[in-house]
């Protein structure tokens, strides 16, 4: 009798431990092109579990910033709703996944766009529109005063952007009207011992920057860029009041 129930137990519990789901050994975590992602884009991670087919819970997934999560088989999808460094981790059953990291930028407007903000931007500012007689769609005028003083009342033009050559060229009548222009060059990845500078097409000359509401957080591409030009020392530099990437 004693024998049978000994029986009895062992048979059981190799029933038990038969049934029972397998333990989850590892999660590991990975997305396969996280280079270039802006907010509102979906990303797709991929999960891989130890054994293959464990299912994980949603609520086991943590992400730093504000987003959309969605599971789909044994992918995470993560849609971005702020721009910054994103950190993705899982935890479940005492087991913790590796944290998985991209950022996420801002939305980039499309580059006709960017050159009609940018084209309104300077047009608001400028009173007495004029046409270069030599074909130039960008150009000075310069007007004679009734009046007692000296200087010659200074407007300016265009419907293009200025290069940064074209800045420097005309940087002093560029000041002298006061007004926004709207420049195009390239910026380097990072900032110079000299500080913010957009060079020109072959990189031979560049114009230095004045950002002081911090617009550019971008670098190591072309840029258009709206401000006033300013003398700084024998050159020039153009204090930003808007910045795109292109």
């Amino acid at each position: 009798m004693k024998r049978k129930q000994i029986m009895s137990l062992l048979l059981g519990a190799m029933l038990l431990f038969g049934c029972s789901s397998p333990s989850l050994e590892s999660i590991r975590l990975s997305v396969e092109d996280a280079k270039e992602i802006e907010v509102g884009d979906t990303v797709e991670v991929q999960i891989e579990t130890d054994p293959s087919d464990f299912e994980l819970d949603k609520e086991s997934f943590r992400v730093t910033k504000k987003a959309d999560l969605s599971l789909k088989e044994n992918t995470l999808l993560v849609v971005p709703q702020t721009a910054g460094e994103y950190q993705v981790t899982a935890s479940q059953d005492d087991v913790t996944s590796n944290t998985l990291r991209f950022t996420v930028k801002e939305k980039e407007k499309k580059k006709e766009d960017t050159k009609e903000d940018a084209k309104e931007e300077t047009e608001s500012s400028q009173q007495n529109p004029v046409k270069d007689v030599q074909g130039s769609n960008n150009a000075p005028e310069t007007s004679d005063s009734n009046s007692s003083s000296s200087d010659n009342a200074i407007s300016w033009s265009q419907s293009d952007p200025l290069s940064v050559d074209e800045t420097l060229q005309y940087g002093d009548l560029l000041q002298k009207s006061g007004q926004s222009v709207w420049l195009q060059g390239d910026l380097p990845q990072t900032m110079t011992n000299g500080g913010m500078i957009l060079y020109n097409a072959d990189h031979s000359t560049f114009i230095s920057i004045e950002d002081p509401m911090h617009l550019i957080d971008f670098g190591g591409t072309n840029a258009m860029i709206v401000g006033k030009i300013k003398q700084q020392g024998s050159s020039y530099c153009v204090v930003v009041e808007k910045a795109y990437a292109l």
